[in-house]
């Protein structure tokens, strides 16, 4: 498959790009075209030098990525992810999109601000064309982790959508990455649940000074 990630530059995209280029080709979407040439060359490098097989990471513009996508995955904190699929809503068909946002804001802790469909993937499957498969996940893995090829993700993941057959492929890409489990959580309307496990975790985590906490369902 194609694989197009929307802030592919960033951690987490890192952590996906390394982990599926091995049997996917990955499309490393920036607005900065050079930041996403440069970074594909980086992730590649990392990749040949650790004895990895890659199918192929490119670097590309939005647009152009979305276009040849079989897969996109949502990399871009809400904040400025809904003004960007606004603006990019003419290059979807009928992808699926993996969303990972979280909507959330820092007082004195972190906490959930959904808008008012209820969820970040409600709101965006609220503005893509009716014909894309949004599906969340991935919203409480650790992307320094993901990105570190040796660490092993003894995580579950929660995968969530309408569409049965775009929540299966997205579960067995979740298999293709080591040691990840994923959990048929049901129809996109349970993402709320899922999605505000992400600052539950952080809060849990800098009250009792951990790091890189995840999900495992016991």
């Amino acid at each position: 498959m194609k694989i197009a990630i929307l802030g592919g530059t960033g951690s987490i995209g890192e952590g996906f790009a390394l982990r599926w280029a091995e049997k996917h080709e990955i499309l490393l979407c920036s607005r900065e075209i050079d930041k996403a040439v440069s970074s594909a060359g980086k992730y590649t490098e990392t990749l040949l030098n650790k004895g990895f097989f890659c199918c192929g990471i490119t670097g590309c513009k939005n647009e152009t990525a979305i276009g040849d996508a079989d897969v996109v995955v949502l990399s871009v904190p809400y904040q400025g992810v809904i003004a960007l699929l606004k603006d990019l809503r003419p290059y979807f068909r009928d992808q699926i999109v993996i969303s990972l946002v979280v909507p959330m804001k820092k007082n004195k802790w972190f906490e959930y601000t959904p808008p008012k469909q209820g969820s970040a993937a409600l709101e965006i499957k609220e503005i893509l064309p009716e014909t894309t498969k949004v599906v969340s996940a991935y919203h409480n893995v650790s992307a320094k982790k993901l990105a570190s090829l040796e660490k092993i993700l003894d995580y579950d993941v929660v995968v969530c959508g309408d569409d049965e057959g775009a929540k299966r492929t997205v579960m067995e890409l979740t298999r293709e990455i080591k040691s990840l489990r994923p959990l048929d959580g049901g129809g996109l309307a349970s993402s709320y649940m899922i999605e505000s496990l992400t600052p539950f975790l952080i809060n849990l985590a800098i009250r009792n000074g951990l790091s890189d906490l995840g999900v495992k369902f016991v």
